[in-house]
């Protein structure tokens, strides 16, 4: 086999974009020439090269649908005819999706693995036993079935990477969801007695979370690798958007002005969310005349995923509100058909009293959520529908049309939002008690209401 660096010896660029208030840059890591660029490529290449010294011929990753991480695991993989399984859960909710990424993974010929989040540890006990009778010596790049032992070897990638901008910036940024980017830049830090500050915007996990997972993951570094001593893991979590995967219009905003602006793709997942949280952080603290780094960590898959998801369009026109209600009012519970709804008559009530958005996808409605906002006596607004086309479920297009309401129920000066469930659909109600609904009282006897307080951020 050949060299596993020799192919990606290569600094990326750093270029500036423009700020009144600081000198921002960006290390574009997602133009690493292989595979559509970022963190997960170097990453990869760790777990290849600690793979091929400790005598293994086989490589089990883990990742959903999105993950950037089994993508490049797959396609390097490819490169050095190495065999590559995944372990792949669903997401959080119990859906799956199909996204560039996978695809791409398939098309390294990566045999994928399909699992719950609840039985991970069992599925991964089961592939590498099943490799193993087939005389396979199975590398898992987390270590054992509960993902531990092998923290160190990630770190290294972005230890080797802080050599490179080491006591340039001020403050260095970058989305942190598995922490191994993050975790590398501290390494780094540490070692060479650094004084930025690292922040890593959560796209995943509570602050609480991801920094015990940094602290195993630095402890077990300090441990096998280097001694690091004087550490410190700032964590932002205020940026979730309720989880992975999810995201709202700010970010939405964020990365229509950076493509737009400086030619920067960001996918909502990792980037765009991380870009957002960096932006708003530094608005938000006053921090001014300061050199910032942000690491694009890549991810350019998810971007046009992203794109291919449509954008989201407030419609105003009563005939393309009938067709939107019309090719998706049925998914409600029961349905609007089942409800004895007037339908045009229903959807022009819409178009003309209320507000509507909808996805698109070819042409064709693909998630709706509208209501009103004229109860000023109350201050409530009312989410009459929210639906989402099935084969579109699990992509967070439902959360991302209920931050749109509640910004806008917001700029109209409301309070509150106010919507009516069906008792038995447990899925809905899980759902917007997810996204800080509580129950009001009975509307009827199969129907509850539930509404959600507004939070107005004050600023000084």
């Amino acid at each position: 086999m050949e060299n596993l660096f020799e192919f990606l010896q290569f600094n990326t660029p750093i270029v500036q974009i423009p700020d009144v208030h600081n000198k921002i840059y960006v290390k574009r890591d997602d133009l690493l020439p292989f595979s559509f660029g970022g963190n997960k490529v170097r990453i990869a290449l760790e777990f290849l090269n600690d793979m091929k010294r400790k005598g293994y011929d086989c490589i089990v990753g883990y990742g959903n649908a999105r993950s950037n991480l089994s993508r490049a695991l797959a396609n390097v993989c490819y490169k050095f005819h190495i065999p590559c399984h995944i372990i792949s859960p669903a997401d959080e909710d119990g859906t799956r999706i199909y996204t560039f990424n996978s695809r791409m993974a398939e098309d390294f010929q990566a045999q994928f693995h399909y699992c719950q989040k609840t039985n991970v540890k069992e599925t991964v006990e089961r592939v590498i036993a099943d490799l193993k009778s087939s005389g396979l010596n199975p590398y898992y790049i987390y270590g054992n079935s509960s993902g531990e032992g092998n923290e160190h070897i990630p770190i290294l990638a972005y230890k080797r990477v802080y050599e490179e901008i080491k006591n340039n910036y001020d403050y260095i940024f970058l989305a942190t969801g598995t922490g191994m980017t993050q975790g590398g830049l501290i390494a780094g830090r540490a070692i060479n007695n650094g004084s930025e500050s690292i922040v890593g915007i959560s796209v995943a996990r509570s602050e609480t979370h991801e920094r015990l997972v940094l602290q195993k993951a630095l402890k077990c570094f300090s441990e096998r690798v280097q001694l690091i001593e004087n550490y410190d893991i700032e964590i932002v979590d205020t940026y979730l958007c309720n989880g992975y995967g999810t995201y709202n219009q700010q970010i939405v905003n964020t990365i229509h002005q950076q493509l737009v602006s400086n030619g920067m793709p960001l996918d909502p997942t990792y980037t765009g969310k991380a870009f957002w949280g960096m932006l708003d952080y530094l608005k938000r603290r006053n921090i001014s005349n300061k050199k910032i780094l942000f690491i694009h960590t890549g991810g350019t898959p998810l971007f046009f995923d992203y794109m291919m998801e449509s954008q989201l369009i407030n419609l105003t026109d009563p005939a393309s509100v009938l067709n939107a209600v019309n090719g998706l009012g049925n998914l409600l519970v029961p349905s609007l058909t089942e409800r004895n709804v007037d339908i045009p008559q229903y959807s022009l009530k819409l178009s003309s009293k209320g507000k509507v958005w909808c996805h698109y996808a070819m042409g064709e409605p693909i998630s709706i959520i509208a209501g009103y906002f004229n109860d000023s006596e109350s201050s409530t607004a009312y989410i009459s529908i929210l639906a989402v086309a099935k084969e579109y479920q699990g992509r967070g297009l439902a959360s991302s049309l209920l931050f749109k309401f509640e910004d806008y129920a917001k700029l109209s000066g409301m309070n509150h939002i106010k919507l009516e469930v069906r008792k038995n659909n447990n899925s809905a109600q899980e759902f917007y008690h997810k996204h800080g609904f509580k129950e009001l009282y009975e509307a009827s006897y199969s129907s509850i209401y539930m509404v959600k307080e507004l939070c107005y951020q004050i600023t000084k």
